[in-house]
């Protein structure tokens, strides 16, 4: 007897059929004046919702929805997640991004997250944030046994990993306990600039690193820039996963093994205000990594992700809103799988946050772990079957958006070539195209303005490596006109 026969929920009443709701979902459309007569297919298609992506969002979702088997937590795919007992017992790493370039200020700041639930940092380093050679004053009071740091140095990132090893040798802490990133990442900072970065050099640093630290990685893959300029769920997963086959052939050629090329690398993925979107596509990215990883021949081990909430769906006006932005995009991380989830402050659009901003970002993690317990349940939108359509259908068209950026010779080709940022920019134009006709909104902007604000006031945040892909942020132009400019 199946758990199904032993447990029938409304067994006292009658059974529903898909033709019943549909005769409903008939009725009231036709109450709409929608001409549902015209239409041409079911019924309910006509509440479908076409994605960037190019499938449909139904409007019901049933047993007869097939998806691939998802398998269990901690084991390949690893569509449920990269561990068995998934964040039950500790929660998700609660990561807090930090720039500013006043090292008194950013000590200070860093500080404070550290006392009050942050678990690891990301510390931009370099010209767009804290000077590489004051690293150490920064970290000077800094636990780095109990808390990882995750570097974002650009171009810079071989001396800044050399300043944090160094930091931590100066700890005492020994090459065995060493963890975090270095955050080497050429490919992204190619996708920003559009010039050619030091590939070879991550290389010779991962397999640096390989040998004498192995709980420390060293290469970020990351997916932000691509999604930063307006890609679809399923271009940002095919630019990743093509991003990680680049690394992982110059770190075999550098000398590591397959494994210990995989074992180098960090996933950093957006995460959004559509929360089904974030966590069917975190699942998905796991999926896909897992067949990249049988076809290359590496164990069988899920490589850590790093979810961001997006900066695309910040506001500069009305930036209160960002606090209900990122707190769906914080669950749709946690609640998707990501090992580790960074929110952006609320007055990130404006400038470089304050220590209000930042406890607000941090509490949100607080309030989801502590007090919703998202994290009580492993995979908890595992089942579903909406969620496991959508991630079904988000692997393959990143898996096929992968296979067209391998077509057209590899990422950094697809970049140069400007073929990434032609597919990019017919998505971002699409939507932006949405905003502006009202089929989407930004609430605080395009709808319910407030014309009577008074703007934040915040400092200016260091320049971002610039030239390649754009940095897309969709409320900008509605903003500029509700200000008078543009």
């Amino acid at each position: 007897m199946t758990s199904a026969e032993r447990l029938q929920l409304a067994s006292e009443f009658a059974a529903a059929s898909r033709d019943q709701w549909r005769g409903m979902v008939d009725k009231v459309l036709r109450r709409s004046g929608a001409d549902v007569d015209a239409h041409d297919g079911p019924v309910e298609t006509l509440l479908a919702t076409k994605t960037p992506d190019g499938f449909a969002l139904q409007p019901l979702y049933t047993a007869d929805d097939e998806s691939p088997d998802a398998g269990f937590p901690g084991l390949p795919p690893f569509t449920r997640g990269s561990r068995p007992d998934g964040a039950v017992a500790t929660g998700w790493d609660i990561r807090q991004r930090h720039a500013h370039p006043d090292v008194d200020v950013a000590r200070r700041a860093v500080l404070a997250d550290l006392e009050n639930g942050v678990g690891s940092l990301w510390l931009v380093v370099g010209e767009s944030g804290l000077p590489v050679d004051r690293l150490a004053d920064v970290l000077a009071d800094v636990y780095l046994d109990l808390a990882p740091v995750t570097l974002d140095a650009g171009a810079d990132f071989a001396a800044a990993a050399d300043a944090l090893l160094a930091v931590h040798e100066d700890k005492g802490i020994q090459a065995s306990e060493v963890r975090g990133n270095l955050g080497a990442d050429p490919l992204g900072l190619r996708a920003r600039t559009g010039a050619a970065q030091d590939l070879d050099g991550a290389a010779a640093l991962a397999a640096r690193v390989a040998g004498r630290y192995p709980k420390l990685r060293s290469i970020v893959v990351d997916a932000l820039p691509y999604h930063e300029a307006g890609s679809s769920d399923g271009q940002e997963l095919g630019a990743a996963m093509a991003s990680a086959v680049t690394y992982l052939r110059a770190l075999t050629g550098a000398g590591l093994s397959v494994a210990a090329a995989a074992g180098q690398l960090e996933f950093r993925l957006a995460a959004t205000a559509d929360q089904f979107g974030t966590i069917a596509k975190l699942r998905a990215a796991r999926r896909l990594w897992a067949r990249v990883a049988e076809v290359c021949g590496a164990p069988a081990v899920a490589v850590p992700q790093h979810a961001v909430t997006s900066s695309t769906m910040m506001t500069r006006r009305d930036p209160w809103v960002n606090m209900l932005r990122t707190t769906l995009a914080c669950f749709g991380a946690g609640v998707g799988g990501a090992d580790a989830v960074t929110v952006l402050p609320f007055d990130a659009a404006v400038g470089l946050p304050d220590a209000f901003a930042r406890r607000i970002a941090r509490n949100t993690h607080a309030i989801l772990i502590e007090e919703s317990k998202v994290t009580g349940v492993i995979d908890p939108a595992g089942g579903s079957w909406y969620v496991e359509r959508h991630t079904a259908e988000l692997a393959r068209v990143g898996w096929a958006a992968f296979q067209e950026i391998e077509r057209a010779g590899g990422i950094a080709a697809a970049l140069d070539s400007g073929f990434l940022d032609e597919r990019i920019a017919a998505t971002r134009t699409a939507r932006t195209n949405r905003f502006a006709a009202g089929e989407e909104s930004i609430t605080g902007v395009t709808v319910f303005p407030n014309k009577d604000e008074k703007p934040l006031r915040r400092m200016p945040e260091p320049a971002l490596p610039a030239g390649g892909l754009p940095r897309v942020r969709y409320a900008e132009p509605f903003e500029a006109a509700l200000e008078g400019g543009a």
